[in-house]
């Protein structure tokens, strides 16, 4: 039996499946940023059932706690890729002075 008040859980694929959706679907990205300019006009229970309703648009089914967890994991994600591209720039230039020769 499934309870209503149960929390969804989230799977990989919707996971992957929301990244992609971010990232390569223009007209998605296109509407988030029309979304995003009526910001200020909008209540935030109105502006995220509008954008709940633009994911549903584009097949992904989730709701508002479980668009958190996404919005969340998303920003880990860019944090840990940033500090690790900024771990390798740096390893860059450490051997780039180490090779230099005075």
């Amino acid at each position: 039996m499934k309870w209503p008040w149960k929390k969804k859980t989230l799977s990989f694929e919707e996971a992957v499946k929301f990244n992609r959706e971010l990232d390569t679907n223009a007209e998605l990205r296109q509407k988030l940023y029309e979304l995003a300019k009526q910001y200020t006009n909008l209540s935030e229970k109105e502006y995220r059932r509008k954008l709940l309703l633009l994911f549903r648009k584009n097949g992904l089914n989730i709701d508002s706690n479980q668009l958190d967890m996404l919005l969340l994991l998303r920003h880990k994600t860019d944090q840990m890729l940033l500090r690790q591209e900024t771990e390798n720039d740096e390893d860059t230039t450490q051997a780039h002075l180490n090779n230099k020769q005075f």
